[in-house]
């Protein structure tokens, strides 16, 4: 895109990026939504997923087209076209852009190692090679100078975790917002960092919000139509019984220590919630945050399966060295080869905690073959060729 016409699309986004800029830092106050998505794709539903605000004035008499979202904290975005060029931080978004079908229009990936991109393999046609793509980060820093040379329409990503985790201030937001894109993200893997005193937002409202804005809100209703479906299936045969689970996050190769990890209602827990297990750190008397576990602890709680999740795609636990790195190890511990779930060889490697739309269907039918094995087996609980023509075609 040349730099003409990306000046004329930032003077329709000057509403988001004002407010990206003026309330990214610790002291914000929130914005709220202001209005919400619209696109070309599908016009008999102009409104967002789930909000119920009200679209703004301009959004209900303009006749030209337009492309609106909004999102806390950034507030509202207008494109008189779709964004093309666009970056993202981790699984979440990145896997937003992808089951929009615009894979080829990315241009930067903030954190590769918290993108997990094997599920891929099994959508006919969908294909993603991250070393294709420029790191933003640098280590534990995320400099400017990356983001200038990506040169993005706009950046999928929480300005006010970038202000909270890697030091920026309120005038480095602004400075890329105006000289190269707008930031459009809401933070919502987890639900205890301090600093996020705004709405939190389901992973569904948050794409339907991505989508909306990119023109492409009819992949987004096809993808919560197939979640949805997976859902009522899996819930309508669950048990009566509900298995107890612990979900951990290891520590070293072979893991000697862990960060349990309470389910919640966040992003990340997502496929937990739909198989609805019983969470066995409830009433354990174990901190939420913060604190590590051994095996002793583990075994005081003994619970019925352990599952190990992680942050990083290239992390052991995605890999079928698991079974070697930490099921050997277990059952050669002499504490651990002791544990219930170690026993009935119900101890699994959980998949990543940074899901977006398509990540979160193949975990979420992990989850379910995980918890409950007599009734799920190794069956395919979704369509994968069905989910493929979404991306690729869009129908």
């Amino acid at each position: 895109m040349n730099r003409d016409a990306r000046s004329r699309r930032q003077v329709l986004a000057a509403i988001g990026s004002a407010a990206t800029a003026g309330l990214a830092g610790c002291g914000f106050t929130s914005l709220g939504d202001q209005g919400d998505s619209i696109d070309t794709e599908t016009s008999d539903n102009p409104a967002g997923p789930t909000d119920s605000a009200t679209p703004s004035p301009r959004t209900e008499t303009t006749t030209s087209t337009s492309y609106e979202a909004c999102m806390e904290p950034v507030g509202c975005l207008t494109f008189d076209e779709p964004p093309e060029r666009w970056v993202a931080n981790d699984g979440i978004y990145c896997d937003m852009g992808v089951a929009l079908g615009l894979a080829d229009q990315l241009g930067g990936i903030g954190s590769p190692r918290r993108y997990y991109t094997g599920y891929y393999e099994e959508l006919p046609g969908v294909t993603l090679d991250k070393t294709n793509y420029p790191a933003l980060s640098r280590g534990t820093r995320m400099p400017k100078e990356p983001f200038y040379a990506v040169d993005a329409d706009i950046h999928l990503i929480d300005p006010a975790w970038l202000t909270n985790t890697f030091g920026w201030t309120e005038t480095d937001v602004e400075e890329i917002a105006t000289n190269v894109g707008p930031f459009f993200g809401n933070y919502i893997r987890e639900q205890h960092d301090v600093w996020h005193t705004y709405r939190y937002y389901s992973l569904s409202e948050v794409f339907g919000k991505v989508a909306g804005l990119f023109g492409r809100r009819s992949r987004y209703e096809k993808w919560k139509a197939i979640q949805s479906e997976l859902t009522d299936d899996i819930q309508s045969r669950l048990p009566d019984d509900r298995v107890e689970l612990l979900l951990l996050r290891p520590q070293g190769i072979p893991p000697r220590s862990f960060f349990p990890q309470y389910i919640g209602d966040s992003v990340s827990d997502l496929q937990w919630q739909v198989v609805e297990v019983d969470d066995t750190l409830k009433g354990s008397g174990i901190p939420e945050w913060g604190t590590r576990i051994d095996y002793e602890t583990i075994a005081r709680i003994d619970p019925e399966v352990i599952v190990m999740e992680t942050q990083f795609a290239d992390d052991f636990v995605l890999e079928e060295s698991f079974r070697e790195f930490v099921l050997g190890h277990m059952r050669e511990h002499s504490v651990a080869r002791n544990l219930t779930a170690v026993e009935n060889d119900r101890v699994h490697a959980g998949g990543i905690n940074y899901q977006g739309p398509l990540i979160s269907l193949f975990q979420t039918e992990q989850a379910a073959r995980i918890a409950y094995p007599d009734e799920f087996g190794e069956e395919e609980l979704f369509d994968r060729d069905r989910v493929a023509r979404m991306v690729t075609e869009g129908g």
